[in-house]
């Protein structure tokens, strides 16, 4: 499948059915995780399919806490070609347990057309409420939200997302902290197999099409989100394609350094 036609896909592909209000995130597969410390991905970013954005790197950093405890990290950066209209730098961190790998923590730190924008959160030992801890500029407060179930982070979703068994045609949701907003997300795994071609190569992919909403304002516009897996045992995250502000955006799978064989 060419990136054109992935995201015209993406486009025009329904929302994610809704879950069962008794699911969760998709089991883990068994055996080791599709990923190793050192593991760097690098995306390209666009909108509209059209106009280059940024780039993204995701990677996986060296154990902590007598190894209990790994630290995930995303950095991304818009090009001067989108200086204009929105000129940002950003950092994620997300702490995940290495056994469950559900975050015990996630802070982001962003540069957005010179305002610097900040948010904690703490999310062990789980509890009734999830406090997202902010800074805009000179602002700064705490803002609750009632749990429903597990939460992520938009980090280490994917890398949960990576390492769980994904059948075809299953159902999953989780609460999801992400843009320093909490939503509910809910998705399901495609029953096809689907080649994605990218600047990295051509793989054969496992396709997740899901849909997120403001936890604390059900009646806005639900975002969707559509994600390729390569399906073997690395289970790389090769392209997303999701909505922002400006419309559409792409990432596309650039370089991988430091991965598993496949």
């Amino acid at each position: 499948m060419t990136s054109a036609a992935l995201l015209a896909l993406a486009l025009l592909a329904p929302s994610a059915t809704p879950a069962a209000p008794a699911c969760g995130p998709p089991p883990l597969a068994a055996g080791a995780r599709p990923w190793a410390p050192g593991e760097t991905l690098t995306f390209d970013l666009d909108l509209l399919g059209m106009v280059r954005a940024g780039t993204l790197q995701l990677s996986v950093e060296r154990p902590m806490s007598g190894g209990r405890v790994v630290p995930l990290r995303a950095r991304a950066r818009t090009d001067a070609s989108l200086a204009a209209l929105k000129n940002v730098t950003a950092v994620g961190l997300s702490w995940v347990d290495a056994d469950t790998l559900l975050p015990e923590r996630y802070r982001d730190e962003a540069l957005e057309n010179g305002v610097r924008k900040v948010s904690d959160t703490r999310l062990a030992p789980p509890g009734g409420e999830v406090v997202v801890a902010y800074r805009y500029g000179d602002r700064e407060g705490k803002t609750a939200y009632a749990r429903q179930g597990h939460v992520l982070d938009a980090l280490s979703a994917v890398y949960l997302l990576r390492a769980a068994r994904l059948a075809p045609g299953e159902a999953f949701c989780f609460d999801l902290v992400a843009n320093r907003r909490f939503w509910r997300l809910e998705g399901t795994v495609a029953r096809k197999i689907e080649p994605v071609d990218t600047p990295a190569g051509r793989f054969q992919t496992l396709r997740v099409d899901a849909v997120a909403r403001r936890a604390d304002d059900p009646d806005a516009r639900a975002r969707p989100l559509h994600l390729w897996f390569t399906n073997d045992r690395r289970r790389l995250l090769v392209a997303a394609v999701s909505e922002i502000d400006l419309g559409p955006v792409r990432a596309m799978l650039a370089s991988v350094h430091g991965a598993r064989a496949p």
